[in-house]
């Protein structure tokens, strides 16, 4: 079989590779130039949309509805995108080794592919129980969720299981919004997570304890402080309770696990400097190695506003990510340079009528504000405060324009009242700092 040659190689096929794509050809490209080679069966897509309005019981999300760059307001590339631009998209072809020396790609059809320049963006993959030796966690009825094959998966679990008992396995972002969407399909919900609250890597006790007691409100059971620890299934291998640690037992029909995620290194690990879990990167998203460069959730790269090196799992990084190595790939092809990436860290989820946003470095002192009860339309939030600096803020309810005016206060980092004025002005420090708007809380 016979080597194809590309100029540009995109190794992966979610959203980095779609906006990366996008990018290549607003900046000029030749038809043939570019390939995207991904093990999925369909063009890059907003991820994000599985998790909550794929799983819709009304009105849910369906391609070509959510293909990228819909997510962050751009044009939706269908396709025939592609096609016009004369981009090659290789679907449902899995690159199982790639040789950095000889610039070679192989998949695992065996057909090889040669590239001037290969982009890196083969995002994570779920950890599954079974990594942990969790027995029968590949039990029927458990379900993870990641592409767009798990979404339909699930989908078609629960429309064939009306009413049916559902634990999710996990407190974390998949957690928290799978479990949102399962009761709106009319499901009893249970959670169980090991932490003593729920998303412990970026909310404090204090933020934990109100989307707990809203979930509960819904109808959400909530096990804390133990794990899976294994399963019982029935006559034809389908799990019908969880084992916890414990001790205790769940009956279910439905399990959904969202226990974290992993970076997908393979093909390229051992080739490639490694860093925190991830390739080594510098601001412009180049590796080691000439002419590779790594993206989104696979990529460690230097965190300029706090002076480290992190590695990012999340779709804004991931989309941001990919634009700046595209540009940083064609402004050295003509001898230019552009500054180097300055990534402010943001977070978002939306789950039943909530909707919250975080900016920044969740470290040091937290100071929470606002009306967070369940009776009302909650609107609260929080800064996070570190060496006399204001470094992170939360916002649950906020508008457009208070969560851009918390953006700026977390890029510019203020010199933070005292704790007493932050309680009292809340919000409006942000709204009065950045002189954004009338304030609202």
């Amino acid at each position: 079989m016979g080597e194809k040659y590309y100029k540009y190689v995109i190794v992966g096929g979610g959203v980095a590779a779609g906006y990366a794509a996008r990018e290549f050809a607003n900046l000029g490209l030749q038809p043939g130039e570019l390939a995207i080679i991904s093990k999925e069966a369909v063009a890059p897509y907003e991820r994000p949309a599985l998790s909550k309005a794929y799983l819709f019981p009304e009105g849910a999300a369906r391609l070509p509805g959510f293909h990228v760059c819909v997510g962050s307001g751009g044009e939706r590339l269908l396709p025939e995108w592609y096609t016009k631009k004369g981009i090659d998209l290789i679907l449902g072809t899995e690159v199982v080794k790639a040789d950095v020396a000889s610039k070679t790609l192989t998949t695992a059809y065996g057909a090889v592919y040669k590239y001037g320049t290969t982009l890196v963006a083969t995002g994570s993959t779920f950890i599954k129980l079974s990594d942990f030796g969790v027995p029968d966690a590949d039990a029927h009825g458990i379900y993870y969720l990641r592409e767009i094959k798990e979404a339909d998966a699930l989908v078609q679990a629960i429309k064939t299981k009306k009413d049916a008992v559902a634990v999710v396995v996990g407190g974390g972002y998949i957690g928290l919004e799978l479990a949102a969407v399962l009761v709106l399909n009319k499901l009893k919900v249970t959670m169980v997570y090991p932490g003593p609250w729920c998303m412990p890597r970026l909310f404090t006790t204090h933020i934990a304890s109100f989307y707990e007691g809203y979930y509960k409100a819904k109808g959400v059971t909530i096990v804390k402080g133990t794990v899976a620890s294994g399963f019982e299934t029935d006559q034809h291998g389908h799990v019908k309770l969880v084992k916890l640690k414990d001790g205790r037992e769940l009956p279910a029909d439905i399990v959904v696990v969202g226990v974290g995620a992993r970076p997908v290194l393979a093909p390229f690990k051992g080739q490639l400097a490694e860093e925190k879990g991830g390739f080594k990167v510098d601001g412009f998203f180049k590796t080691n190695v000439p002419d590779v460069y790594a993206v989104g959730d696979v990529a460690t790269f230097p965190l300029k506003l706090y002076s480290d090196t992190r590695r990012v799992e999340h779709v804004d990084h991931s989309r941001k990510s990919a634009i700046h190595a595209v540009q940083a790939i064609k402004a050295a092809e003509a001898g230019n340079s552009i500054p180097e990436y300055d990534y402010l860290p943001y977070f978002y989820s939306r789950s039943f009528d909530l909707s919250w946003q975080f900016y920044g470095d969740n470290v040091g002192e937290d100071v929470v504000f606002g009306r967070d009860n369940t009776t009302t339309q909650p609107k609260f939030g929080a800064y996070w405060i570190k060496d006399g600096k204001i470094v992170g803020a939360f916002l649950e309810g906020g508008t457009p324009e208070e969560n851009k005016a918390l953006a700026k206060l977390a890029k510019e980092q203020p010199t933070a009242p005292s704790k007493e004025t932050l309680l009292a002005e809340g919000l409006n420090f942000a709204l009065m700092t950045n002189r954004v708007g009338p304030p609202n809380l």
